[in-house]
């Protein structure tokens, strides 16, 4: 009889190890957490996503209509406005799924970073490795931009922008774990994307589809803003990101594209040297492209060099808007204090050194190493 009871009771003590579960639909999960700051208050807001439709089309099974539900609470400070959430959402939140956490431009002004990354620093159930952006769209109406075909907000640039970026390589997404890494670096200046909501490009069932879209990048030193510039004055940017996959070139001629290129995995080295008793720095460019487009028939040589030039201005012309807005936009400052940190150290004011128009000097070597299954016609052109 004892022998036929003990396996009962030990069942029964292993059956209570699940007694505490919850089904997926029981919980509602945090995709994303918004931040904004307004007549004094601190403004969190939650976006809500649904796992369980997800499930489905992982399994196969139909698409339901995608479904996205926001919340908004403010208080004194970050932590405050967050639990006002509590009061009516009325099923048990799981942070654990945090994919993405949005400041707004008044937000970033009024240094709420510092605050938040305090507080997501204390509470174990968030990760660090939410994507992080800027905006100064209403966060209502960013969160409610889900994608195109019902698909979940789960596949938005919220939270994977890495496959966009490898596609297109422009502006690189930022992890909190590395913005913080780079915030902490006394020489750094890190870089936000900026996101803005484009209602233009879209439709859906024949009205407009409103989508998200990375405009610009926010400028952030010692946790400080330091500003925000439109994508279209960056172009320069992209050939200082890391591990750039692939970026296309307009190349124009008297004001006229004649063709596209797209570059792969470009490399930049910086060189450091003192020039009238201040820094200056060398930077080498070294690219390989592949032509797209070719709407004038031009000689290798002639386009290469045109090519060569056209990456030049963007450098120049991002170097010259840095030195306006007086943002150290090309992380100049740190790349000295990694080569020459006594040099950097002689020079830094607040971690940072100045920026004239004889610190810089640029130079560009490109190699066309293809031109699709159209052979080019140079015309006799080397």
């Amino acid at each position: 009889m004892r022998n036929r009871v003990i396996p009962i009771i030990v069942s029964v003590l292993l059956l209570g190890g699940c007694w505490d579960t919850r089904n997926i639909d029981q919980t509602v999960y945090v995709h994303s957490i918004g931040v904004d700051y307004k007549d004094g208050k601190v403004i969190a807001y939650i976006q809500l996503i649904s796992f369980t439709a997800l499930a489905k089309v992982e399994a196969g099974g139909g698409k339901d209509k995608a479904t996205v539900s926001i919340g908004k609470a403010s208080g004194d400070t970050f932590n405050i406005a967050t639990d006002m959430i509590y009061r009516s959402i009325q099923q048990r939140v799981s942070w654990g799924h945090v994919k993405s956490i949005v400041f707004t431009k008044r937000a970033l002004q009024k240094g709420l970073v510092a605050d938040v990354i305090d507080v997501l620093n204390r509470y174990n159930e968030i990760r660090h490795t939410a994507w992080v952006y800027a905006t100064d769209e209403p966060l209502s109406d960013l969160y409610a931009a889900t994608p195109l075909l019902n698909t979940s907000s789960y596949y938005s640039v919220l939270s994977n922008p890495e496959e966009i970026f490898q596609q297109s390589s422009f502006i690189r997404p930022i992890r909190l774990n590395r913005l913080i890494a780079t915030m902490d670096e006394k020489a750094a200046t890190a870089r936000i994307p900026y996101l803005t909501i484009d209602g233009d490009r879209w439709t859906e069932n024949n009205k407009p589809k409103p989508m998200l879209a990375v405009s610009g990048v926010c400028f952030i030193h010692d946790y400080a803003l330091q500003g925000c510039e439109r994508r279209s004055d960056l172009q320069g940017l992209r050939w200082f990101e890391q591990k750039i996959r692939r970026t296309p070139i307009y190349i124009k001629q008297n004001g006229e594209t004649v063709a596209t290129l797209v570059v792969q995995k470009p490399k930049t080295k910086w060189s450091f040297k003192t020039k009238g008793g201040k820094p200056a720095v060398d930077i080498q460019v070294e690219a390989q492209g592949a032509i797209i487009e070719m709407r004038k028939h031009l000689p290798r040589k002639q386009l290469t060099k045109l090519a060569e030039q056209t990456v030049k201005q963007e450098i120049n012309r991002l170097y010259k808007l840095s030195i306006e807005q007086r943002i150290d936009m090309f992380n100049l400052s740190e790349q000295l204090y990694r080569q020459r940190p006594n040099l950097w150290k002689k020079h830094e004011n607040h971690g940072l050194i100045p920026l004239d128009n004889d610190t810089l000097s640029v130079n560009v070597k490109l190699i066309i190493s293809a031109s699709g299954r159209e052979k080019l016609n140079y015309h006799g052109g080397d």
